[in-house]
């Protein structure tokens, strides 16, 4: 492997590895707009992270969320974990956005994710709540993942 110094930014540590041209052409077919390399593999590595934890059963990824109530695509996939309860059910959750689905199907735990970010958004996007306050940030957050 060979090292690499970013140029003008804080010291990180770039590293080359070899892949074959399949696989760069597949990881820059799943790039969005200015994504780099590490973007796009980052929520495949989180995959495999909650595979090997054993505390869950793997992760799906939200690419559409509803934002005043009209379907829209994310600029960045939100990852939710998937476990199985004791009857059966299937909860999918994301602590990052406050993501938190009880289902019966996955078709229909991705549809309520996509709702419940919709909820989310009205809440925290509330004009009453003061510019300043945390729960305005998470609302701004939340904006600012969806492509508008």
């Amino acid at each position: 492997m060979q090292v690499m110094e970013s140029e003008g930014k804080p010291q990180k540590a770039m590293v080359t590895i070899s892949v074959t041209p399949d696989v760069k052409e597949t990881l820059r077919s799943l790039k969005r707009g200015n994504e780099s390399y590490n973007d796009v593999l980052e929520p495949l590595l989180f995959t495999a992270a909650v595979h090997e934890k054993g505390d869950g059963i793997g992760a799906v990824f939200l690419d559409s969320v509803y934002m005043n109530d009209t379907l829209r695509k994310l600029k960045k996939p939100i990852p939710l974990k998937i476990v199985i309860d004791e009857n059966g059910s299937l909860i999918l959750a994301n602590n990052e956005y406050s993501l938190l689905v009880v289902c019966d199907s996955l078709e229909d735990g991705l549809e309520e994710a996509r709702w419940e970010f919709n909820s989310l958004s009205k809440v925290f996007q509330n004009p009453e709540i003061p510019d300043d306050a945390p729960a305005k940030q998470f609302g701004k957050k939340l904006q600012s993942v969806v492509w508008m």
